[in-house]
């Protein structure tokens, strides 16, 4: 959507003030054009909210994809789907009601025309980067895009294939990381003569074929740009980085299994478990060390583990449940609870148990175990996720409770800084919702709702 339609009612105030000149006395000021409302989530009474911005009429948030924080938490971009395609708004100016459109699929302010692979933004929050399927299937192309400039953006290089997998992350602020697992070809038909057709003088000689990309490949974008290809011996599928990029997981998928890259080394070896993986966040004290969402024992249930590449450790962080991260010192952050076995969540999936967060040491040798005051089953705690801030030491929670006809959604923030938690919101789990914090954890902002009902983003400033 342009952005004049997002600034639409605010013109149409402004013009109907204008052209009234009467003597009469102008009307009490109504509402703001975007109330301070959500669609399925009310906001705890008391909680600054700093904003409401209702999303164009049939976007749907993609739960994969928080609310990003750009140019320094002056804009917020925003991902989701509409009419069939997915796009990318970016909200910013006074209370970020202000909109654009970051990244098309088509029309006018798509860059080329095409499916959405991937997108990342770069760790100052100031290039946007996408990798973009051209029509038909057979090409990729990466397209960068500076956020302070006005423009869709341009292609910076391209790789011919079909890709069963394409994912994209920024090692740093001039290097991209993208992984490609080429689709395989079909074979040659049998009986082919092995004799070379005969040439038509008449006729220009036939281009070769495109040579096909395939692999990880590290893309410079200053100055010319450049690619170079990394030589691994194992399939992409989705990367995740460590915090200085030496080390990825490829986090499995259908056509892949979970392995492990050593940016260094070079190298590329199998993870031991088979299944696909997600990997939550990367331990920025100790490079190697990743704490991932996993399959248990049974393949029954999840659970989240804690790993260390140098050692090849392990441990059992939370069962059945999909929200963790680390804090300071390498400590670990864990929504669980401390008497679920694997066992009981497979055998009891609908029994109440109380809702905790339990705070570990970096060597396990201390854990604190907080209640949240409120209970939930474990499938439904296998559903819940974490956004963790650094800045601020404080997770916010999306968790579930049970509740008749849907289940009850809660957002609650638990700080470590000040040991205490807190109810932000709270509604039907319906539709929807994505989280993150601003850059140094002031704000939170989620969205809320489905193409259906409509989508709101709020940006709210916790309590403290």
């Amino acid at each position: 959507m342009p952005r004049s339609v997002f600034i639409l009612i605010l013109a149409l105030t402004a013009v109907g003030v204008a052209s009234c000149s009467t003597s009469t006395p102008a009307p009490k000021p109504g509402p703001p054009p975007f109330l301070a409302r959500s669609t399925t989530l009310a906001v705890t009474n008391g909680i600054k909210v700093l904003t409401n911005v209702a999303m164009p009429q049939g976007f749907a948030p993609i739960s994969t994809r928080p609310p990003i924080w750009l140019q320094n938490g002056e804009e917020i971009g925003v991902v989701g789907t509409q009419a069939g395609h997915t796009i990318m708004y970016g909200l910013g100016g006074a209370g970020w009601r202000t909109g654009r459109v970051l990244v098309a699929e088509t029309g006018p302010a798509a860059a080329e025309e095409g499916t959405l692979a991937d997108l990342a933004v770069s760790p100052n929050g100031l290039t946007l980067a996408t990798a973009m399927v051209a029509p038909g299937g057979d090409r990729v192309d990466v397209i960068i895009r500076d956020l302070i400039a006005t423009g869709p953006g341009n292609a910076i290089s391209d790789f011919n294939g079909r890709y069963d997998s394409i994912s994209m992350s920024w090692l740093n602020d001039s290097t991209i990381a993208l992984a490609l697992r080429a689709h395989p070809e079909p074979p040659e038909e049998s009986g082919v003569s092995d004799e070379a057709p005969k040439s038509d003088s008449d006729q220009p000689d036939a281009e070769p074929p495109p040579t096909r990309s395939d692999g990880l490949q590290l893309i410079v974008i200053t100055g010319a740009a450049s690619v170079a290809p990394l030589k691994l011996s194992c399939p992409m599928s989705p990367l995740s980085w460590s915090a200085h990029g030496v080390y990825a997981v490829g986090q499995g998928d259908a056509g892949a299994p979970p392995v492990i890259i050593d940016r260094r080394a070079s190298t590329c070896t199998r993870f031991h478990v088979r299944e696909p993986i997600h990997v939550l966040d990367w331990d920025k004290d100790d490079e190697g060390s990743f704490l991932y969402v996993g399959p248990d024992p049974t393949r029954h249930t999840i659970g989240v583990f804690k790993y260390n590449i140098a050692t090849g450790a392990e441990h059992l962080m939370g069962v059945s449940t999909g929200a963790a991260s680390f804090a300071a010192g390498s400590d670990t952050v864990t929504l669980g609870n401390r008497d679920l076995t694997f066992a009981r969540a497979i055998e009891r999936p609908e029994k109440s148990i109380p809702a905790q967060v339990a705070v570990a040491q970096s060597d396990q040798s201390q854990v604190d175990v907080k209640s949240l005051g409120f209970d939930t089953w474990p499938e439904m705690l296998a559903r819940s996720t974490m956004a963790y801030s650094k800045g601020a030491d404080e997770a916010a929670m999306q968790i579930y409770a049970p509740s008749l006809p849907v289940p009850w959604r809660k957002i609650v923030t638990y700080s470590l800084h000040y040991d205490s938690a807190f109810l932000l919101a709270e509604g039907p789990a319906q539709g929807t919702v994505t989280m993150s914090w601003s850059l140094r954890g002031r704000w939170l902002a989620f969205l809320d709702g489905d193409a259906t009902a409509g989508t709101v983003m709020t940006v709210i400033e916790p309590p403290r």
